[in-house]
């Protein structure tokens, strides 16, 4: 086959394509997601309105019910709001509306792939700032370098910078206050990927009015457990949030995804149960995480948790693959030899207890 690499933009030549493991598993600990599917009565509510609905006609291009949900969800107006498809979109739409070229997008790493990915693609030049980590007598704490991304700070010309918070795929919160010296001396547009907020309850959404240069990202990927639907959504003031009216997709959003987002945040007490569930088999986990030798296990205020290990990394990936379970390699600097593990249900922590202690073990 001839190669087709010369049609290629040359700045996407490096470029490597976000492909997702797809090992045959039994346990899939790799991607963050709810290990609870929506229950059956749930899941026959949304399919008894998707079927009522005409298949032929686009449906609503601005999400209006699934905004005036979400407005309750969050306590704000709808107007603040903007859905697309999958946190994933957002991020797109943010660079594609505020970066492109001749601009630059600044990311403290190791940080969520799609955010330098889809910031290449705009034509952007991205600028990674390696994060901090520093072992304190309560533990380890990653903390942004605040001193060193405010170097490449331009006031000619406008940025994005992103941050994960909490992060992947360290797993936990930044100091706040960092992050509020970074947006006040900023100019450009600060996102701030809330995707794990659920599981941590720490957000920016009540700094909006203070900051009309910030964008909250957050998505229905994690505890409302509709990964597979691609549902996120973006909170800032109403002006901005009518920029990303010019660079989304026209129809970018199912009508399946957006009455299942709706009849899902009408059933906010089994989310509320899925929280508490996943938080308490995180706790769990951690504490027999720590209790293997071998292990460095990262703080968390996430699903998962990232952890290093003293033997090689892959050693270990590839002898949990061969037990059924399929966990992340990270990659960048700082994440050297380390996993990433979803919290799962607490049979599947289990087995992923004891394959990590024989594997180890026998190593």
């Amino acid at each position: 086959m001839k190669s087709t690499s010369k049609y290629l933009r040359e700045d996407l030549l490096k470029l490597s394509p976000y492909k997702p493991a797809k090992e045959p598993c039994q346990i899939k600990l790799n991607s963050n997601e709810s290990p609870y599917d929506l229950p059956e009565d749930l899941k026959m509510r949304i399919w008894e309105r998707v079927k009522k609905e005409s298949f032929n006609c686009y449906y609503d291009p601005s999400c209006d019910e699934v905004r005036q949900a979400l407005a309750g969800y969050l306590g704000i107006e709808p107007d603040k709001i903007f859905v697309g498809s999958g946190a994933d979109e957002i991020i797109y739409d943010i660079v594609l509306a505020f970066a492109g070229p001749g601009r630059e997008v600044i990311i403290p790493v190791p940080a969520f792939p799609s955010y330098e990915t889809f910031s290449i693609i705009s034509g952007a030049r991205v600028i990674n700032i390696p994060l901090l980590l520093e072992k304190y007598a309560t533990g380890w704490k990653w903390s942004l370098d605040v001193l060193k991304i405010k170097k490449y700070f331009k006031k000619d010309t406008p940025q994005v910078m992103f941050i994960c918070y909490p992060n992947n795929p360290t797993g936990d919160y930044f100091e706040e206050e960092d992050i509020i010296e970074l947006i006040d001396g900023f100019n450009g547009i600060v996102a701030i990927d809330e995707a794990y907020y659920e599981f941590g309850g720490r957000t920016f959404i009540n700094r909006l009015s203070d900051y009309p240069n910030l964008v909250i990202i957050r998505t229905f990927s994690k505890v409302f457990s509709l990964a597979g639907l691609r549902i996120g959504y973006a909170v800032a003031n109403e002006a901005l949030i009518e920029e990303f009216y010019k660079v989304k997709p026209p129809y970018n959003v199912s009508l399946f995804s957006q009455i299942a987002a709706v009849e899902v945040l009408k059933n906010m007490d089994w989310v509320e149960k899925v929280r508490r569930k996943i938080i308490s088999a995180r706790e769990n986990l951690k504490t027999k995480l720590e209790g293997i030798p071998g292990i460095t296990v990262y703080p968390s205020s996430a699903n998962f948790f990232l952890c290093r290990f003293e033997i090689s990394r892959d050693y270990v990936y590839q002898k949990l693959l061969e037990k059924g379970i399929l966990t992340k390699k990270p990659e960048g600097e700082g994440v050297e030899n380390t996993l990433r593990f979803s919290v799962g249900t607490p049979k599947q922590n289990e087995v992923l207890i004891r394959s990590l202690k024989e594997i180890l073990k026998g190593s």
